[in-house]
Order: structure tokens, then sequence, then C-alpha cells
């Protein structure tokens, strides 16, 4: 009975002490699991290079996804607008989008990760884009 107990312990020690270390590996250096998690715009573009999407605040979110159709989402308030449009070479940076045109007004959603674009009376909602 001793030793049963004596090796139960031993293992959960042995176990703890592998789970720190992973964790401490996730978070090391430049590599941090937030630059892996969210793709950039090249990313996007080399699996679907005529995607509309658009930059808000260092994320990529994208349109056209039949998930964000069948969600219930309500428009809050306004949070920017899109201030430029992406040319091939150019560095991609906040407000920058591919299809919609500069002036198009972003709005927060009662959802985290999606916004609503709203241009000329239409709207589209994007998804906060993150990495398989």
């Amino acid at each position: 009975m001793k030793f049963r107990l004596l090796l139960l312990l031993l293992l959960s020690v042995v176990l703890t002490a592998c789970a720190s270390t992973k964790s401490e590996e996730k978070t090391s250096g430049n590599e941090g699991i937030h630059t892996k998690a969210y793709p950039d715009v090249e990313q996007i573009l080399k699996k679907d290079e005529d995607a509309d999407v658009f930059q808000w605040k260092k994320r990529i979110y994208k349109t056209d996804l039949k998930s964000l159709e069948s969600m219930e989402v309500s428009k809050e308030e306004q949070i920017g607008t899109i201030e430029s449009i992406y040319s091939d070479g150019e560095a991609f940076t906040d407000n920058m989008a591919t299809k919609l045109p500069v002036g198009t007004v972003i709005y927060a959603t009662d959802k985290d990760n999606i916004l609503i674009a709203e241009h000329d009376g239409k709207t589209k909602r994007y998804l906060a884009m993150i990495e398989d």
C-alpha cells in the first residue's frame, strides 16, 4: 500500500513538472502563443487571393464565411473607418482593406470576434481570423 501511494505521489510530481515546462515553452521568446494564433494577411491571401479582409487593431477580419450568416449579431457603436486599400507588396496596416472602399464605417457588435462594415447602406459581417 505504501509503495502504491509513493508511486502515485512521484507520478503526480513528474506530470506537474512536465505540464509547467510546456506552458513556459509557449510564452518564452518572441514566438509566444499570440504570434501563432492570429494569421497575417499574406497567409490569408495565399489561401484565397480574392479574400475580402481588413485589419483592425492588428487582427485580420474576413467576410463571406458561412458561419457568419447564421449568427445573430447586433450592431453597436462606430469604432473606426477604412483609411486605405491594400496593394501587392505594400505593408498591411490597421484600417486597411482589400475590397472595402476608403470611408467604410466599422462597427463593434455584441459578439467579441465579429465586426460590421457599412458603406452606401450595405452591411457586411467580418470575423476575426484565427489559425487552424
